[in-house]
């Protein structure tokens, strides 16, 4: 069972420290480390020589995901979400360029289309590029909901082998969305369990 949760867990717990507060620590439920299965968008799979496809993959999105405008559909075809815990980072930089207002011209393109021309009367505005890739990005998200800024989503997400019950997935989920208090028994992680986020300038 898949479990993806919105950021980068605000307890500070590392994907190491994940598998530990749910392994040993809190006893939540069973991670699937058994690198002979690999969860992927379109199923569940043994790799090797002769690919087999197991079953389709159960899956469960927080409501903080769904609330962002990101679904299921947000990972393209073929994503790979391979086994045990893991914090992804995807980075997005729209493209922008300074265009003749109402047009997609910049100045020196509408000066060799118009020709000698008046600055005064030229109004310049900034306008976002949207090429190919970032229509396709866009298209991921629930529509409207796309940043139109340079911005990072952060994921994490857990298999298990069998699905969690209710109280072990809300606890889950305040491990991860939850604020920095919610941690228990912090005594019994290590250093190691925990990284900072590192932020993103956006250059």
């Amino acid at each position: 069972m898949l479990y993806i949760f919105l950021g980068y867990p605000k307890t500070l717990l590392n994907a190491g420290g994940l598998q530990r507060c749910v392994g040993r620590v809190e006893q939540l439920g069973i991670l699937e480390h058994n690198p002979q299965v690999q969860y992927r968008k379109e199923g569940v799979f043994i790799p090797g020589l002769h690919e087999e496809q197991l079953y389709q993959v159960e899956h469960r999105l927080s409501q903080d995901c769904l609330d962002v405008g990101i679904t299921w559909d947000w990972f393209n075809e073929n994503w790979a979400f391979g086994n045990g815990v893991t914090v992804h980072k995807t980075i997005a930089v729209p493209e922008y360029k300074i265009v003749v207002h109402g047009t997609n011209l910049s100045l020196e393109e509408f000066l060799a289309w118009r020709g000698r021309t008046p600055l005064a009367e030229l109004e310049l505005e900034r306008m976002h590029v949207r090429h190919e890739g970032w229509e396709k990005y866009e298209a991921r998200w629930v529509p409207g909901t796309c940043p139109q800024v340079p911005h990072i989503v952060h994921l994490t997400w857990l298999i298990t082998q069998y699905p969690l019950p209710e109280f072990a997935y809300q606890r889950l989920r305040q491990v991860v969305e939850g604020e920095e208090t919610t941690l228990l028994r912090r005594h019994l992680y290590r250093n190691k369990d925990f990284s900072a986020v590192r932020r993103w300038d956006g250059r």
